[in-house]
């Protein structure tokens, strides 16, 4: 009889049963940093009752999303956020997958770019004059706060058009709450189990009051066509229009759900991240303020998005160091070969793009600012998952070009009106929950830009 042996990757010990579990807890980004580099481009793991393998190269990272995506499942290890994503892209596999994506697509169409950019424009113009007595004091506000509220408003507008204020803020602080729960339980090592907690309780009315605001907005979006140019009624008839089967209004639900929640998130901290840098790189900002002012509309619209490359290119190389989704998981449904190691069923494979983002071999300097990586000539010299931030492959996020858009329009728009400094006393460190944000907070000095 033959035995057949398997090749582990390298990797830390850990404890009986907990494996890593409390090293990784304690701080996951300087574990997992630790672990590329003592070990490697493959590292395996046992991370609580996970055999787990963390990929950082490329060219894994490719074969993982793109070259085997059908081999690999999504749903598993996403049981601890499923409270909010429900049965949505985010989390569905196999042939129910690709059918919803091919009902979701049509809506992040190009063509409604210019639809969506105006709820964009709208709820920043709101802040910028909000902020405006503010700055003529040089008063201090909050940014991740603010950009999180920035960010809500827009996509709240953007799914569904004019909401009532009141009805908006209930639902901004009800997803801060839901939001704030799943966050906190993902490294907790009871995060799996529902105990009656106050903190559990305020997290399903939360919940109940969101699904409650999406399910009676679908229904009058069934009784009355919804407003146009809204992402729900681009869901409602996209997929009829181009000869598909409609979302069903559970479908519907849910993928209205993730994208209120998804769409908040990661723009809300990848824009608190860009305001940090810029305020420790003098050069760039005053290369971006200018691009930002010589841009002609004011503030730019879609049609200027052509003349803001520098400004492009900036956010391109934040999202780079700090990605607000820093790590992303699967499931092999088969037995996998990968660098010469098995990597067996029903494993869980991490990819990081905060690790892969910083690979000695792919980024010179990899900790040092540097916006022109992302000139045409440069990127193209990188392999092709050198940088995922929005991950990759036939699963890459459906709303990926809309958010890159809306983080150019909110920062051009924010350079030309204001100059916002980071308090010479703060002290700031990157946060690995649901997403990478600064904690424990990023205080700004608001002035007025200059003119030229």
């Amino acid at each position: 009889m033959s035995v057949v042996t398997r090749r582990v990757p390298p990797g830390p010990t850990g404890y009986p049963l907990v494996g890593v579990f409390p090293k990784a807890r304690r701080d996951p980004l300087g574990f997992f940093g630790d672990c590329a580099r003592r070990y490697g481009d493959i590292v395996s793991m046992r991370l609580g009752a996970h055999h787990v393998y963390l990929l950082c190269h490329p060219d894994h990272v490719k074969h993982v999303l793109q070259d085997h995506a059908h081999a690999y499942a999504k749903g598993p290890p996403a049981t601890r956020v499923r409270s909010l994503f429900g049965d949505s892209l985010t989390v569905i596999d196999g042939e129910r997958w690709g059918q919803r994506r091919r009902q979701v697509q049509p809506a992040f169409h190009p063509g409604h770019h210019a639809q969506l950019a105006a709820a964009v424009h709208r709820a920043t113009a709101e802040m910028l004059e909000r902020w405006r007595p503010l700055a003529e004091g040089g008063a201090v506000v909050e940014m991740v706060s603010e950009m999180r509220r920035l960010t809500q408003t827009i996509i709240i507008r953007a799914c569904f058009g004019e909401i009532h204020p009141a009805e908006v803020e209930t639902l901004r602080q009800a997803l801060d709450v839901a939001v704030g729960h799943v966050d906190r339980r993902l490294w907790s090592a009871f995060g799996w189990l529902e105990l009656p907690t106050l903190a559990g309780i305020r997290h399903g009315r939360s919940l109940g009051a969101i699904d409650d605001f999406v399910s009676r907005k679908v229904r009058e979006a069934h009784r009355s066509m919804p407003p146009s140019g809204t992402l729900l009624a681009a869901l409602l008839t996209s997929p009829v229009a181009a000869g598909g089967k409609p979302l069903s209004e559970a479908e519907l639900h849910d993928e209205l759900k993730t994208i209120l929640v998804a769409g908040h998130t990661t723009v809300a901290s990848a824009l608190a991240w860009v305001w940090y840098v810029l305020s420790g790189q003098p050069d760039a900002r005053e290369q971006l303020e200018a691009e930002c002012r010589a841009a002609g509309s004011h503030p730019p619209g879609v049609d200027a998005l052509p003349r803001l490359g520098y400004t492009r290119r900036v956010i391109e190389e934040v999202l780079r160091l700090y990605p607000p989704t820093w790590l992303t998981a699967r499931t092999p449904v088969e037995d996998d070969t990968l660098g010469g190691y098995t990597i067996p069923a029903g494993t869980l494979v991490l990819l990081s793009p905060f690790l892969t983002h910083r690979h000695p071999d792919i980024w010179a300097a990899p900790d040092r600012f540097d916006p022109d990586r992302f000139t045409s000539e440069r990127a193209a010299a990188r392999p092709a998952f050198a940088h995922f931030p929005f991950g990759g492959g036939p699963r890459r996020c459906v709303g990926s070009a809309f958010a890159t858009i809306e983080m150019q329009l909110i920062v051009s728009a924010m350079a030309q009106r204001y100059r916002l400094t980071v308090l010479s006393s703060a002290r700031i460190v990157p946060i690995a929950g649901l997403t990478l944000r600064p904690s424990p907070s990023v205080p700004i000095q608001l002035q007025r830009a200059r003119a030229d």
